[in-house]
């Protein structure tokens, strides 16, 4: 069976590698490379094995000798139940609530997010959010909704000031904090080891009654793994040895952009809030 695609806006600058495995999300990446080492992909009307050119609007895409090669959309099925902070053309900026998945679960945020979007697979772009959150940690949300956001905004993310609250037993006016973290696979956490890992810089300060951490490198479980190192462990997050609680209290509060350009620098500065529900 032969199948016919046409590039279209949000596939420019797409490899035609990484276009094809999106668009045939059913088949095998080794069947897409296999489809390459054979030259069974025309490229405007020219067979090809180049898996790294750069799609332009209007290419037409010829694959050949291939079935079922879409999976059934599920997002339909999905109860929306997060609240829209902020939209626009390029973005959706959602608050998730906490115990709710980000993707591979029934219901999950990706799924609910392209249910309220209405998406329908046109292109080999699917919004997708920048940046995630544990399923356990409620808050923020950025979503891109066009593929040249995407780029942009995952490429300038380092540059962002990226707010959480939390509750814990930490007592210290400000505290700045780096950690190396690495992996404890058996246990599926983070564990600080003075002589190996990643560092994470954490910086953690208390206004008022509220508590707060800025995550300055953005590696996983950081502010949960170090403010157990800390001896002072989020209330709720048991696997970094909290007290039980009706959930996690950990919320991603607030985002600040920095540093974007090509087309998007009108966001830069502008910071968006989300307060918790607790």
């Amino acid at each position: 069976m032969n199948k016919k695609f046409i590039a279209k806006n949000n596939d420019v600058n797409r490899s035609l590698f990484k276009y094809l495995v999106n668009m045939l999300d059913n088949v095998p990446v080794s069947r897409i490379e296999k489809l390459f080492r054979e030259k069974d992909v025309k490229l405007n009307n020219k067979r090809t094995n180049d898996k790294q050119y750069k799609l332009q609007l209007g290419d037409e895409i010829l694959v050949y000798g291939l079935k079922d090669i879409e999976k059934e959309q599920t997002h339909f099925e999905s109860d929306i139940n997060f609240k829209v902070i902020y939209e626009d053309k390029n973005l959706l900026i959602v608050d998730k609530a906490a115990n709710i998945a980000m993707h591979s679960e029934p219901n999950s945020l990706n799924d609910q997010v392209l249910k309220y979007l209405n998406y329908k697979k046109t292109s080999s772009f699917i919004p997708s959010p920048i940046g995630r959150i544990d399923k356990k940690t409620s808050g923020l949300v950025v979503y891109a909704k066009n593929y040249q956001a995407l780029l942009e905004f995952e490429e300038k993310q380092k540059f962002f000031d990226k707010v959480y609250q939390f509750v814990s037993d930490f007592n210290e006016n400000e505290k700045t904090v780096t950690v190396k973290l690495k992996k404890d696979i058996k246990n599926e956490k983070m564990v600080v080891d003075p002589n190996f890992g990643i560092n994470a810089k954490t910086i953690f300060w208390i206004e008022g009654n509220r508590k707060y951490a800025q995550i300055l490198t953005g590696k996983k479980h950081q502010i949960r793994a170090t403010l157990s190192y800390l001896k002072c462990p989020i209330l709720g997050d048991t696997k970094y040895g909290g007290k039980r609680a009706r959930r996690m209290y950990l919320h991603s509060y607030s985002i600040k952009f920095h540093n974007l350009a090509n087309g998007f620098e009108e966001y830069n500065d502008q910071i968006f809030i989300c307060y918790p529900h607790w």
